[in-house]
């Protein structure tokens, strides 16, 4: 009567421990294979209840207990043999980096800054800055050349008898104004297409600021994006390798305390 009782109480312990295998395989690759080695305690209990005699009842339970003892060795062995053959890709020393990486990351770097004058130029490049004018472009010789426009109409004026008067004065007057005003468009001329030449050198310079920056930029999110790739694989690595570890310790554990409690 008594190992009756003792047979339905080891069977409603396996009964919950008894979907080791099944439950296991949720646990990943070795899920299966630990979840088991509850197959083999059921296969001792199975004996251990069919029998009516002490001794034996005790010789089954050493038996399941080295042999429960060899499995989980033997798994051992194969476990921290998988994880040595298939490492990760990063590292403890790329989590180190990441973090670094990231604790030190600073986005400002690469703005180029506020744009207060609103030309559409960031103000940490430099405004543009062009310190010339009009009157730098003139001819150098620009008093001779009126001297001689003046000389070449009196000549004009004296050959066709106006001689020094008002209408001499007022020819020279016009000559000199017109040639002045040619002057001044040359001149005028020249200034724009200096100012232009030096406006798109800055431009450019500035263009090529802001592509440096952004290639900085981009360079930095791509090694934060590697690095964060390889922190990523070594931590799901070691929380695999942990997660197997674990399960394979609990399923001993079971098993360890069903034929502990079957031996009292």
């Amino acid at each position: 009567m008594a190992y009756a009782k003792e047979a339905n109480y080891a069977g409603s312990m396996l009964q919950g421990a008894g979907t080791g295998a099944a439950a296991g395989a949720a646990f990943g690759p070795w899920g299966a294979a630990i979840g088991g080695g509850v197959g083999l305690v059921a296969g001792f209990f199975s004996a251990w209840a069919a029998s009516e005699d002490e001794e034996e009842r005790k010789k089954i339970l050493d038996q399941a207990k080295q042999q429960l003892g060899a499995n989980y060795s033997q798994l051992q062995g194969m476990i921290n043999q998988y994880y040595a053959d298939n490492k990760s890709i990063g590292s403890k020393e790329d989590i180190d980096t990441y973090r670094n990486l990231v604790s030190d990351y600073n986005p400002y770097e690469f703005v180029y800054g506020d744009d207060t004058d609103g030309d559409g130029v960031p103000d940490s490049i430099g405004e543009f800055d062009y310190d010339k004018s009009v009157e730098d472009f003139y001819a150098p010789n620009r008093q001779a050349i009126i001297d001689k426009t003046t000389e070449a109409v009196q000549h004009t004026a004296a050959g066709a008898g106006i001689g020094r008067g008002t209408g001499a004065a007022n020819q020279i007057a016009t000559a000199v104004t017109d040639k002045n005003e040619n002057l001044y468009k040359d001149a005028l001329n020249a200034y724009n297409q200096d100012r232009q030449f030096a406006y798109n050198l800055w431009n450019s310079k500035a263009n090529m600021s802001m592509q440096r920056l952004n290639q900085l930029k981009s360079a930095k999110d791509t090694q934060l994006s590697l690095y964060g790739n390889l922190a990523e694989d070594y931590q799901n690595w070691q929380q695999s390798k942990l997660q197997t570890q674990m399960d394979l310790d609990k399923q001993k554990m079971s098993n360890d305390l069903t034929l502990t409690l079957a031996s009292i």
